[in-house]
């Protein structure tokens, strides 16, 4: 950005009030917070001994219930953030098919995204740092990357002289240029830088390298906040030839060494504050990265306009518009304070007190017992013969009279019993102001309530402190990271990107992440809730399964319920057990068994087919059997015929063919009891022959027999 040089005086001159405001409000408010925090988390001893100065004398045992209580917490915090069900969920805004699928692949990259960062540890660092000093920072850029490539192309002659013009401009190197006699022009190879990395980055920051106005009530409303930073010249250098500063050779001229504050030093105790200056190359020099609303015009009134602003020793490196419209930090607390970035009292706080009457209490019991263990002697110099028996623990004392008038053991103060009482009441408040107990760390075998509905009352009762802090954590720093994501992956993705997912590769087009996103944060986070999540996915189940038999539920809400499960479970990809309903192949309609065609078909065949088909099922059959269906097919025939020719003739035909009655013999019956029943092949009844004068004989035999063929069917 082209400025006058009046103008970046001012703005050099704006930043530097910024800058040593922000850096007073940090020295005085933040830094004595912050290492005095760190000091009780580490339990150092240098700290103890000024609080307890004549206690430190006789033992410097310390307690350490605030780093147990901490990390004792983060298993927890990890398993919410970093189990089978996403903490923070994108939405499509508009509740569309297509809104939701774009919203699905939005998810999955910024997922594949996070993964690459490895921002399972930057998460742990960064809830860790918000527990101790009650402030986790990460910052979240853009990272472009790009690598010389070896390419080759076919250009005609005018091309040709189009594409050198541009290879010299972008210093692009031509490798080989050989004639192409096809398209009466060249064959090109040249080397060219190719974009390798394009993605996010996600980095923590550490608590001396953060500044911000101190009237600043959140990060987003903030008017300046900078990225402190300790670099090399040699660094600077590298990053203007990457096009990413300027000016560089005039900060060299007027660089200082740079001033390290207290926990600078404390966190890295090795700290170089003077490099060796003969190499220009390992100067230090202090940078400070700003994101500041400021006004760029000459109007003193004009509108203030948000830049980011790299700046070192009144030289500016690199000037331009924040295009991201806010600040890339994002942060943790697990104690939020509506007025202020950095609440006063933290998670430490909570459990500093206690840690510091126990260090004192376990300090005046271990000296209680030292001098008990290792009693004093009081002695009469005229009752010993020699006193060096006494003073080189010779193994025979020499006394003249009693023993007990020579030597008299001092009397010590007893343990008092109330001690131990007082220990477990700290510890008792340590639980109720941290919500880390035994009974969630699994460590408790001595409960008075022993059943399984008891215990688990009472980890969900005091799983409530970490499951506020986890919403707390997602509500802000997570949703707040989330929504920045979105929409750098809205500016920089400019091409096709192809990811890998559990399940396969997923290719995303620009086109796919467009739009508007809802954020959600899921409830029932904390570690008690799954099990209370499985048992009301089994009810749900239950009430699924009722629905589908009224036609409200089908496969997509049983593969709703199933994916669910799984992910409470524990399992991510849920492709391994269970297929979803848009991805089944269509069913194939049943074909019927070979037999059931058979069956279906026997009945049209001639007697004799018939009889053999059920000779190979396994019965017996008798071809007198038979003779009623030939009878009836036969007699069907004339009534067809004679109606034909009635109906030619005009005429009608009176009278109806009456039932036949079947007559029962004896024998016949007896034969169709024997006979085991034979499936239905036609109907019993049949009209008898009338006054059309077609006679029809049947034998009460044959009547029985087919009435036994129909008793079977």
């Amino acid at each position: 950005m082209k400025i006058s040089d009046s103008k970046r005086d001012e703005i050099v001159n704006k930043l530097q009030q910024d800058i040593d405001a922000a850096n007073s409000y940090y020295e005085k408010e933040i830094e004595p917070n912050v290492i005095e925090r760190y000091s009780i988390y580490h339990a150092e001893k240098s700290y103890y001994r000024k609080m307890f100065p004549k206690l430190s004398k006789r033992c410097s045992i310390v307690s350490t219930d605030v780093q147990d209580t901490i990390e004792s917490t983060m298993p927890a915090l990890m398993k919410t953030f970093f189990g089978s069900t996403d903490v923070v969920t994108i939405q499509g805004a508009d509740g569309s098919d297509n809104d939701d699928s774009r919203a699905q692949k939005m998810q999955q990259l910024i997922n594949y995204q996070l993964e690459k960062n490895r921002f399972f540890m930057t998460f742990y660092q960064w809830a860790k740092d918000a527990l101790i000093t009650n402030l986790g920072i990460v910052k979240v850029d853009w990272d472009r990357e790009y690598k010389q490539q070896q390419q080759q192309i076919t250009l005609d002659a005018e091309s040709y002289e189009q594409f050198a013009m541009q290879a010299q401009k972008q210093k692009w190197k031509i490798i080989n240029i050989s004639d192409n006699l096809n398209v009466g022009g060249f064959d090109v190879t040249y080397e060219a830088p190719v974009l390798s990395v394009n993605q996010p980055r996600v980095m923590n920051v550490l608590a001396s390298e953060f500044r911000y106005s101190p009237d600043a009530v959140d990060l987003e409303s903030a008017d300046f906040i900078a990225h402190r930073k300790i670099v090399t010249l040699d660094y600077l250098r590298k990053q203007q030839d990457n096009g990413m500063y300027d000016h560089v050779d005039d900060l060299s001229e007027k660089a200082t060494t740079p001033v390290y504050t207290t926990l600078d030093k404390q966190n890295n105790e090795d700290i170089d504050d003077q490099p060796n200056t003969s190499d220009s190359g390992r100067r230090k020099v202090e940078l400070y990265e700003c994101y500041v609303n400021i006004n760029m015009s000459d109007d003193e009134d004009g509108e203030l306009v948000p830049m980011i602003i790299t700046v070192s020793n009144g030289v500016i490196l690199r000037m331009e518009e924040n295009t991201y419209q806010r600040n890339p930090f994002f942060v943790l607390s697990p104690r939020t304070d509506p007025h202020k970035i950095w609440p006063e009292s933290g998670f430490v706080d909570l459990i500093a007190q206690l840690q510091h009457s126990k260090t004192a209490i376990i300090r005046q019991m271990i000296y209680n017992m030292a001098q008990g263990n290792d009693s004093k002697m009081a002695i009469d110099l005229s009752k010993l013969v020699d006193i060096n028996d006494i003073t080189e623990n010779a193994q025979f004392i020499r006394v003249n009279g009693a023993v007990s008038e020579a030597l008299q053991p001092i009397p010590t103060a007893p343990l008092q019993s109330w001690t131990f009482n007082m220990l477990e009441y700290l510890d008792t408040q340590k639980e109720n102001r941290t919500g880390i107990t035994k009974y969630n760390q699994g460590l408790d075998s001595n409960s008075l309530n022993k059943t399984a509905t008891g215990i688990n009352i009472i980890t969900q009762q005091a799983n409530q402190r970490l499951e506020l802090i986890a919403r707390i954590f997602a509500e802000t720093g997570m949703y707040d990271m989330f929504r920045f994501l979105i929409k750098m992956n809205q500016l920089f993705i400019n091409e096709e990107t192809v990811i890998r997912l559990t399940n396969g590769p997923m290719q995303i087009d620009p086109s796919d992440l467009e739009g508007d996103f809802d954020l959600v944060v899921n409830a029932g986070m904390g570690a008690g809730a799954k099990q209370t999540n499985l048992q009301n996915l089994q009810m749900l189940q239950g009430i699924i399964t009722q629905l589908a038999s009224v036609g409200m539920a089908g496969p997509q809400q049983f593969y709703n319920v199933a994916k669910r499960t799984i992910e409470e479970i524990g399992y991510k990809n849920v492709d391994d057990f269970v297929i979803s309903p848009d991805k089944m192949q269509p069913t194939q309609p049943k074909q019927p068994e070979a037999s059931e065609s058979v069956r279906a078909a026997i009945t049209d065949a001639p007697w004799e087919v018939q009889a053999q088909f059920w000779q190979k099922q396994g019965f017996q059959v008798q071809p007198e059997w038979f003779t009623e269906k030939v009878v009836q097919d036969a007699t069907q025939i004339a009534v067809d015929a004679h109606s034909k020719a009635d109906a030619a003739r005009g005429g009608v035909i009176s009278g109806k063919f009456p039932t036949r009655q079947a007559t029962t013999a004896s024998s016949a019956g007896q034969a169709s009891q024997n006979q085991p029943a034979i499936p239905q092949t036609a109907a019993v009844q049949y009209p008898q022959a009338g006054g059309d004068g077609i006679g029809a004989t049947t034998g009460a035999g044959q009547g029985n027999a087919l009435q036994g063929l129909s008793g079977g069917m």
